[in-house]
């Protein structure tokens, strides 16, 4: 899954899912572009991603992608820096719980700007730039298990990640006949700002009964930007339209392990007869 080449744009790449993409595109070699909110975030990224650098180019831009002028000021940098792009990763959210009915509007249409808007914005000017390069490009869109397996108290964003995996099906009809290819990624359980570590002890101890998820471990930033590079590759190059889950099989289980009747892990197994 060799990147090198290949110039690569991630929103929200800061911290956390955003930046494990940019250091993983940069050691495959790709010229990273990274956006962040402020200053100091891109900065701190931007010396990270030019240390793990094997070859390509590196630049960032400030600014909320929620914005249609933003979003056209960053491109016109990253292609004056980078002389285009290939592959654009919508990483780039916001997720704060408020109930249902203490919303008004204002909460609404800033959800909808920086969770949806931003991901149209960044996709209707990166296909563009995509066709005018030639680039058989991939486009990355970050959707949430909240798309189709509701969190409480987070309306607003689950609705906002349904609507980008629409988004997400419906641009890949639209750009196929130009060989760009549109994907989504469904995260969950992933170590982050909303998912803290486990206690090392549990963690270490692996036993199912400790974890939400079927398999007996906490996903990381890396495990997805792993996923991200797939799609961004050629090797992913018959693959659009589609919404990948990497959740560690949360999505798939009808209620949590833990209330099952029978458990069965690596450390009993030897105590059940089949």
């Amino acid at each position: 899954m060799d990147m090198k080449g290949k110039s690569v744009i991630i929103t929200g790449a800061g911290r956390g899912i955003g930046r494990a993409v940019a250091l993983d595109m940069a050691r495959a070699g790709a010229s990273v572009f990274v956006n962040a909110l402020d200053q100091e975030s891109l900065d701190g990224v931007l010396d990270e991603v030019r240390r793990e650098s094997t070859g390509g180019k590196c630049a960032g831009y400030v600014c909320d992608v929620g914005s249609r002028e933003n979003v056209e000021r960053m491109y016109d940098h990253m292609v004056a820096e980078l002389g285009g792009v290939d592959v654009v990763v919508n990483n780039a959210a916001i997720c704060y719980a408020k109930p249902f009915l203490q919303y008004d509007d204002e909460w609404w249409d800033e959800n909808v700007r920086v969770n949806l808007s931003s991901v149209y914005y960044m996709c209707h000017r990166g296909v563009r730039e995509m066709i005018k390069r030639g680039s058989k490009g991939s486009i990355i869109n970050l959707s949430s298990i909240g798309a189709t397996r509701a969190h409480r108290n987070v309306v607003a964003y689950d609705a906002c990640k349904g609507a980008v995996e629409a988004l997400t099906r419906a641009l890949a009809l639209e750009t196929a006949p130009w060989e760009i290819r549109v994907n989504a990624i469904s995260p969950a359980s992933i170590l982050g700002f909303y998912v803290p570590e486990m206690d090392p002890e549990k963690a270490a101890r692996k036993d199912p009964n400790d974890f939400q998820t079927p398999l007996p471990r906490q996903g990381t930033p890396g495990d997805v930007a792993n996923l991200v590079r797939f799609l961004a590759s050629d090797a992913s190059g018959y693959i659009t339209g589609q919404v990948i889950s990497i959740d560690g099989g949360l999505g798939i289980q009808s209620r949590p392990h833990q209330l099952s009747p029978l458990i069965i892990t690596p450390q009993n197994i030897g105590d059940f007869h089949f």
